[in-house]
């Protein structure tokens, strides 16, 4: 009996994981345990292993497809063995109805085996209830007019492919619609068009874009600007620095003495250390802090578990490893989840003023900008944007604490003592 290997959860409400790159082929053997696939998913890239050796007999999703998770992505069993036709997946938005059978199931209502002999020459002629065809393949034929049921699959065990619908489009009579600008994008691939190309929305772009749309639309955002003093937090960071290297110590840069200022300074401020709910604000009596990374895929805001309470090297340590696992693609739904404030920092890109957008359902969120100086002699000068929802903090309120933060910022060097 062939093993499936399955899409694992993507951590989102069921959305479907992108196919990034197969490790394997039809044919190719694999050990228990061997990376097979690497998938992109609403909240990080996840590498999938096979949970048991042999040969690869069927792989079901190409890069570029999206899978929904907990669809069998691959087959390995032994070496000769058939995958009937029966086991092949239809696609998410297969529109046929559901194969529960009226009777007890029997073993041909899941993937099965069958011994070599019995190979049926052409796997196209074999008997199916289903049309086996990758996602890709299904909305071109749609969006083309071409009746999958009169295709040939080139793929593993007759499967169709994008490129099997590509030749049907091409030697089809003239009546056949072919994509044409006005037809609706593949939304799995990029498409060129004159000067330029369109890309898909999906993975951990399209999760950031929901995400923030449903924010601006579902929350009354406010922002309020003022600048910090940055001259003590900028000596203090040099004084760090020289004793991390005598030390061989973790270094501790700007931003992470920003997370500590910020940190040790949301947990004065219940109301906006919070989560607005139509039903009940939640105010929290702990400092779960948000930030933003961009990891050059998407934007993720790893959290950092009672911040509030972490010493400054403990933070600094634990907001690195964060970075880390966030660039590598190893970040996890739970490591993203729970965040009661959040902090943005655009100073490495030279920015000085931005609207941060909130992370709802969270009451606020902290826009960091480059330190600056509007004459050499003059004070660094670091700019901060607090948005706040004003449906469940007043301005004066949000006021008070952007004055607190700066005021932890310029202070600093002393924070940790009180």
């Amino acid at each position: 009996m062939a093993t499936e290997v399955k899409v694992p959860t993507t951590g989102n409400a069921g959305e479907p994981a992108v196919v990034l790159e197969l490790n394997v082929a039809v044919g190719d053997q694999v050990s228990a345990g061997d990376v097979v696939a690497t998938l992109e998913t609403a909240k990080a890239t996840v590498e999938v292993d096979t949970p048991a050796g042999g040969t690869v007999l069927d792989i079901r999703f190409q890069p570029g497809d999206e899978a929904p998770e907990h669809d069998v992505l691959m087959l390995v069993g032994e070496a000769g063995e058939i995958v009937t036709a029966s086991a092949a997946p239809s696609a998410p938005a297969d529109p046929s109805p559901s194969s529960t059978p009226a009777s007890p199931p029997s073993p041909a209502a899941s993937p099965t085996v069958e011994p070599a002999p019995e190979r049926v020459a052409d796997p196209s002629l074999a008997p199916r209830t289903r049309i086996s065809i990758s996602p890709r393949a299904r909305r071109l034929a749609e969006s083309s007019g071409i009746d999958i049921r009169e295709l040939t699959g080139s793929g593993p065990f007759g499967r169709i492919l994008f490129s099997d619908v590509e030749a049907a489009i091409a030697a089809a009579p003239a009546h056949v619609s072919t994509p044409s600008r006005t037809s609706a994008p593949d939304p799995t691939a990029t498409e060129t068009v004159a000067r330029g190309r369109r890309v898909p929305v999906r993975g951990a772009r399209k999760a950031t874009a929901q995400h923030m749309h449903a924010s601006l639309q579902n929350s009354a955002q406010v922002t309020l600007t003022r600048y910090a003093s940055a001259d003590a937090m900028l000596a203090y960071a040099d004084r760090l620095k020289a004793a991390a290297e005598r030390r061989g110590a973790v270094r501790i840069g700007i931003n992470d003495l920003l997370l500590f200022a910020v940190a040790r300074t949301v947990g004065r401020h219940p109301a906006a250390n919070a989560w607005f709910e139509w039903d009940a604000i939640t105010e929290f009596d702990h400092v779960d802090l948000g930030f933003a990374v961009d990891t050059g895929r998407a934007l993720l805001v790893p959290v950092i578990r009672d911040a509030d309470s972490l010493s400054l090297a403990a933070l600094a340590t634990a907001a690195h490893d964060a970075i880390d696992r966030a660039r590598a693609g190893k970040t996890g739904p739970a490591e993203l989840a729970g965040g009661t404030f959040t902090v943005s920092n655009l100073g490495g890109a030279g920015i000085h003023w931005f609207t941060p957008v909130l992370n709802a359902p969270q009451a606020c969120i902290l826009g960091v900008g480059a330190v600056h100086r509007v004459m050499p002699e003059a004070p660094a000068l670091l700019p901060l944007s607090l948005t706040f929802d004003h449906r469940a903090i007043d301005g004066s309120a949000a006021a008070a604490l952007l004055a607190d933060i700066a005021s932890a910022i310029e202070h600093v060097d002393t924070l940790a003592v009180y």
